[in-house]
């Protein structure tokens, strides 16, 4: 597979995903082998869970995200690298980093999953010249939406 044939991901998802992304990943089996410290944080981190269910996702954005206007993120100044299904690896986008057109011309990522995110770029986040970004081909990093948390002042 050549980046070209690469999957690329939205943050358009299913209610059954969303939903999935709330089950604790811990069975009755595994939780038998915990203390009862670690149960504590694992029932505490479930009740938020249930109180705060996922209402939407945000894909980080990396090197061949596209934009809906046709820019393309070539390359990043990141650390944080992918490795993509076909093997082959991408970093991921930061606020600053710039995304090129088919016309030579570039505009800078201006919005961003914010301070506290170390000011990673998202699927969702805006360009200097008013474009989006809309895809990455990463698919295994995303942030989580939750019902009632509110989203830092600087997030998008």
């Amino acid at each position: 597979m050549n980046k070209s044939q690469a999957l690329l991901y939205t943050n358009d998802v299913s209610l059954e995903f969303l939903s999935e992304l709330n089950k604790s990943s811990f069975t009755e089996q595994k939780r038998s082998e915990f203390t009862k410290q670690v149960l504590d944080v694992i029932d505490e981190q479930n009740a938020y869970r249930k109180a705060h269910p996922p209402i939407a996702i945000y894909r980080v954005a990396a090197e061949g995200s596209q934009t809906r206007n046709g820019g393309v993120i070539k390359k990043t100044t990141s650390q944080m690298a992918f490795k993509l299904a076909d093997g082959s690896q991408v970093r991921a986008a930061h606020k600053g980093d710039c995304v090129v057109y088919a016309d030579g011309t570039t505009a800078q990522i201006v919005t961003c999953a914010g301070e506290a995110n170390s000011h990673i770029a998202l699927v969702g986040s805006t360009l200097s010249n008013g474009d989006e970004i809309i895809n990455t081909p990463q698919g295994s990093v995303l942030l989580i939406a939750r019902e009632g948390v509110q989203k830092a002042d600087d997030f998008l």
